[in-house]
């Protein structure tokens, strides 16, 4: 998926970069309200477009990587926790089955000495 992502990346900016080059037109902009006119050329606005359309799809994409991070460190520690609790479980279960042991020996020589 990730080479996928990539090769349509490289295309992407190859057209972009192509149409820009290719297209000689010169844009007037006028921003409201002030006497501001920029002349830009039609490569520079491709490539303004396709820098904010990356920048705004990584911010996007921070979010839900940083929200599956805490996702996955909440399941780390409950995994750890529980893992502990096994693992005392385990323990408790060995020296329950010693003890048994001691005490069927235990048992087994008073029967034998009488």
């Amino acid at each position: 998926m990730g080479t996928i992502c990539v090769i349509l990346a490289v295309l992407i900016t190859v057209f972009v970069l192509m149409t820009g080059q290719y297209n000689d037109t010169i844009i007037n902009i006028q921003i409201m309200y002030t006497n501001i006119n920029l002349k830009l050329s039609f490569l520079i606005i491709c490539l303004l477009t396709y820098s904010l359309g990356i920048l705004a799809g990584v911010l996007l994409m921070l979010s839900s990587f940083f929200e599956t991070a805490s996702r996955y460190s909440k399941l780390k520690k409950q995994y750890d926790k529980t893992n502990i609790g096994a693992d005392n479980a385990e323990e408790k279960i060995k020296v329950l089955e010693n003890k048994i042991k001691t005490l069927e020996t235990a048992l087994n020589k008073a029967l034998n000495d009488k």
